[in-house]
């Protein structure tokens, strides 16, 4: 059985509850449990934390050997842990099978450009992002990593420094003839059009969900006015605090089947959000290293629903954001309103964290349209400027 040598915020088991030390423990050992060491088994590879380590000797130089040696590192960038940050720039000195991992809306800016695998912390984020890390082993152990630019450049660097390895390896080249590079492009056209054609596909649906949330808000909006009056009337009229209870009871009654719709609509957008990241991450990666594909007229148009698509998501929103203030004090004015209060709270949280990847698409879709040539760009922006 080989190693997997797994990188992530550690935290302290031992620490007290509630602190941020044993939390950080606990959100480390549920993605290490649940997503990690499953997906390991099923390659038959052991996967081992830098706290399980049980020869004696000096920590460090164990985790060090580990980066260095295994065949695999799995690495958990959610939050941007310094220690984890380090191990990984010293993993990036291997040309070996690396693979990240984080949390929606916990990931480093600096890691955005790197190819993640992304989980929300709920019961189906971490069985997706089991299959989507068991998937990548898979074809990584079978293919190979594809190593990051860092990890390119130290490896051209190192061979640079062997000339005569460099020579014998530049010798054993099998060269491509034209007609063959002119097949292998026709068949990356023809995925890269599966994808996007795959992607917009989910977009009505991403939109709709999105529209369905906006929705959800309005009756919402118009309960809480509701609510706000006749509160505001018992209060000037000087009625029992029973009265105002009463009340208080009654649109908890309301607001809890709109709370659900709330609920299963942010859930609906996570899932959609899941199935689709890696695919336009990879078109939007794909399209960074291939300029003529990103000059096609077709290319343009998807990069232009991409960030119509974040503006819409963002609008939705903003709409959220506002709501989200008044659905967290919903329970110190009554018990009862607490638990929708709380259940719209934590819908806000997870809707907004899945959202932040459109803006990321938004931003990689618009440098890349920067990057047209002229005529395109200008086209583009005629375009973009017509359908808002």
């Amino acid at each position: 059985m080989s190693n997997c040598f797994v990188i992530g915020p550690i935290g302290d088991k031992f620490a007290l509850l509630g602190s941020a030390e044993r939390e950080r423990y606990e959100e480390s050992i549920q993605v290490f449990e649940n997503v990690i060491a499953p997906a390991c088994d099923e390659h038959n590879l052991e996967a081992v934390r830098a706290d399980q380590i049980a020869v004696s000797g000096e920590i460090t130089e164990q985790v060090f050997r580990h980066l260095y040696e295994d065949e695999v590192v799995i690495a958990d960038v959610s939050g941007g842990n310094p220690n984890v940050m380090y191990e990984l720039g010293l993993r990036h000195t291997r040309d070996l099978l690396t693979i990240q991992i984080g949390e929606y809306g916990q990931l480093p800016f600096d890691l955005e450009a790197v190819r993640t695998i992304k989980f929300s912390r709920s019961e189906r984020g971490l069985i997706d992002a089991r299959k989507q890390l068991s998937r990548a082993l898979a074809v990584g152990l079978a293919e190979g990593g594809d190593p990051v630019t860092a990890t390119r450049i130290w490896m051209r660097q190192q061979q640079a420094m062997q000339p005569s390895t460099q020579e014998a390896t530049e010798n054993a080249v099998v060269h491509i003839s034209t007609e063959s590079m002119g097949e292998i492009d026709e068949v990356d056209a023809d995925g890269l059009l599966e994808r996007m054609a795959s992607v917009e596909d989910t977009m009505p649906q991403l939109a709709g969900v999105v529209e369905s949330i906006e929705n959800v808000l309005t009756g919402l909006g118009a309960k809480a006015e509701e609510m706000t009056r006749e509160m505001n009337f018992l209060n000037s009229s000087g009625g029992p605090a029973s009265a105002r209870l009463a009340a208080a009871n009654r649109f908890s009654r309301l607001l809890q089947e709109p709370a659900d719709e709330l609920t299963q609509y942010t859930n609906e957008f996570v899932r959609n959000m899941d199935d689709i990241d890696g695919s336009v991450n990879g078109i939007l990666e794909y399209l960074s290293l291939n300029p003529d594909a990103r000059e096609q007229e077709d290319t343009q148009q998807f990069l232009l629903s991409l960030i119509n698509l974040a503006r819409v998501s963002r609008q939705g929103m903003e709409d959220l954001s506002q709501f989200a203030g008044i659905a967290e004090n919903l329970g110190s004015l009554s018990k009862s309103l607490g638990r929708p209060g709380r259940q719209m709270a934590q819908s806000v949280r997870t809707m907004a964290k899945a959202a932040a990847l459109m803006d990321e698409w938004e931003s990689a879709a618009a440098r890349l349209l920067s990057r047209a040539s002229p005529a395109r760009a200008n086209s583009a922006g005629d375009d973009h400027s017509t359908q808002q």
